[in-house]
């Protein structure tokens, strides 16, 4: 532990040194370097993944990081410099970072999408240091930027896998952003708290924990960014090209995450044409603009190349089946899709995040802080926050701080043309999530379309992004922003769901947590001494039970079934000689202890020889 504990120190101290070189070379402020270098960071690992160079260039940024700090620590000393060193908003990263250890250091996966596929590609990285190295090929086309940062922390700090340095990884990216919001302002401690607890709750209430290592986070924080720091900057031609380091990082996290780009590309765009003076010099002006769209667009397709090159597995289905012909002439399964859409949307049938109130828990923690029992709110029905809700929200964090924000918009129009361009983002966003769900997501799996399958984060991500944006710009050290801060935490507390706080402070392994460890070590032995390729779970009638990507992750290299398998299933719409064939290409099949008595004694009946083992 203590090794552990050094290493996350030089890790820190790699890191200031590279966010020091990134301030000073380039003459910005402190606070904008942290998520400049982890975007940067990640880009070049990006790079040397499709080099097949990631380890050494991983301890080549760590060792330059380390000689950077040395550096600028002993030209300081020396020359006796007024200058600080570590400027206040490195220290809010120490801080930071320091917190994200603490919290999540011995936290453990455990989210569904983990196990189906972030966690089980951070795995065969760390590994391999390669994609496809344990032959894991699902999603093929997903870019692996947030992965590889926790590749970088896992290697420098505890040299294999350790899901408690990749979780405060993830953590301390997401954050890295918060020191932004110091820009030109004066210090009011109590704002800054208050203002770092509010955009660490935000990413649980608006999209996913922050402890989840999905990407959705990551496209709301790097969007929110990039369009904070065009409209923060006043040389604009400077701003265009910052603003697309992260806008580029943006194009890396998830295959929508171009699209994210883009509405981030058009929205500084858009502001850049209109607000600016390019009659003259017209083409000298457009210049920073088409060099940002480059930076964006080269991140994007040089991945593309790459997944073409290096992908030998069928790339799942886009949005290439949202033709105009089922836009004009939608097939019926469309209008069910397109009314639970519109009443997630407009009327909370799905909430955006975790944004749930639930009255009987209000109930119960006001009687329990206060003595007052308000027993009318045990029965009220939960209110699911709707998008609409969210929307109006940020229409109002602007209306209260209009006088800041306008600030930022010298020229005539320009906040109304940033205002236009924000509400066309969000419409056109929601209605290409809409053809998603009733012409891609239908074609892959009817069931989770006609749920709106993660709603709450696809829809969440957007509004968390200008949420983030609204939030770097309208910081301010007086006591209206005190009171505004306060107001936003008191309708976060209410709508926040009560396992957040036991998910805060606990590192003790839940109970999901125990069952996949206990799998890890039923198996230890047995991979050793069996010549086992690819395994077939198989559950008895629930198509839902994690144990299969528990499984997928634990068991790696060996291969899992990608598709769940159910005993029911099999074998009521097989026929004897269709389940052998099925079953042929696995060397073995686990299941439970509970059924394993009636699954086993099917297969002696019908002759099926596979070895089968029961996981106790």
């Amino acid at each position: 532990m203590f090794a552990l504990i050094i290493k996350s120190i030089l890790v820190l101290v790699s890191l200031l040194g590279s966010m020091i070189f990134v301030q000073r070379k380039f003459n910005i402020y402190a606070g904008f370097s942290p998520i400049l270098t982890f975007c940067s960071i990640g880009t070049l690992l990006t790079i040397a993944l499709m080099f097949n160079i990631l380890q050494i260039v991983s301890y080549l940024l760590y060792a330059l990081g380390l000689v950077s700090f040395g550096y600028y620590t002993y030209k300081h000393f020396k020359s006796d410099s007024t200058e600080v060193l570590i400027e206040f908003p490195l220290r809010i990263f120490i801080v930071l970072f320091g917190l994200s250890f603490l919290l999540y250091g011995s936290s453990y996966f455990s989210a569904w999408d983990e196990f189906s596929f972030w966690a089980v590609a951070l795995k065969e990285l760390v590994v391999t240091n390669e994609m496809y190295g344990l032959n894991f090929a699902d999603f093929p086309e997903y870019p692996r930027i947030t992965t590889l940062i926790q590749y970088y922390f896992n290697k420098t700090i505890s040299g294999n896998l350790h899901e408690g340095i990749s979780i405060s990884a993830h953590v301390v990216f997401s954050l890295a952003f918060i020191p932004m919001i110091c820009y030109q302002r004066k210090r009011n401690y109590v704002n800054l708290i208050l203002t770092c607890i509010l955009l660490f709750v935000a990413y649980q209430v608006l999209c996913t924990p922050i402890y989840f290592l999905y990407a959705d986070n990551f496209i709301a924080m790097l969007l929110g960014v990039g369009l904070a720091l065009y409209f923060l900057l006043k040389d604009k031609n400077k701003a265009l090209l910052f603003a697309a380091i992260p806008l580029a990082a943006l194009t890396l996290t998830k295959p929508i995450g171009i699209l994210f780009s883009v509405i981030g590309l058009g929205i500084v765009g858009v502001n850049y044409l209109f607000t600016s003076n390019i009659r003259e010099q017209f083409l000298q002006k457009v210049k920073p603009l088409v060099l940002a769209g480059l930076i964006v667009l080269s991140c994007f397709g040089s991945w593309k190349v790459f997944i073409s090159i290096k992908n030998t597995q069928p790339i799942s289905k886009t949005t290439s089946q949202i033709t105009f012909d089922n836009i004009m002439n939608p097939p019926d399964h469309y209008y069910p899709i397109r009314d639970s859409f519109v009443d997630a949307f407009f009327f909370g049938g799905q909430e955006i995040g975790s944004a749930i109130l639930k009255p009987a828990t209000l109930q119960k923690d006001i009687k329990k802080y206060t003595g007052i029992n308000l027993s009318f709110l045990q029965d009220a029905s939960n209110i699911k926050i709707s998008a609409l809700v969210i929307i109006l929200l940020l229409i109002s964090i602007a209306l209260y701080h209009r006088k800041q924000l306008l600030s930022y918009f010298p020229q005539k129009y320009s906040f109304a043309i940033l205002a236009s361009t924000m509400f066309l983002a969000i419409v056109g966003y929601a209605i290409l999530l809409l053809f998603i769900y009733a012409f891609v997501f239908y074609e892959i799996t009817q069931k989770e379309a006609g749920e709106l399958a993660s709603y709450y984060r696809y829809m969440g991500s957007l509004l968390l992004a200008f949420f983030f944006f609204l939030s770097i710009l309208i910081y301010q050290s007086n006591k209206k922003y005190t009171y505004y801060s306060i107001a936003i935490f008191v309708f976060f507390m209410l709508v926040l769901p009560r396992s957040f706080f036991s998910n805060l402070t606990s590192s003790a392994p839940i109970t999901s947590v125990e069952n996949r460890l206990r799998i890890g070590t039923q198996f230890d032995s047995f991979i050793q001494n069996e010549n086992v390729q690819n395994i077939a779970f198989m559950t008895y009638d629930n198509i839902e039970d994690i144990t299969q990507y528990h499984l997928k992750y634990e068991l790696l290299p060996i291969q899992t079934n990608s598709e769940p398998m159910t005993f029911k299933s099999l074998t009521t719409s097989n026929t004897i000689d269709a389940i052998k064939e099925k079953l042929n290409p696995y060397d073995m099949i686990i299941i439970k202890e509970k059924h394993s008595e009636e699954i086993q004694q099917y297969f002696i009946d019908n002759a099926i020889v596979k070895p089968i083992f029961i996981i106790q």
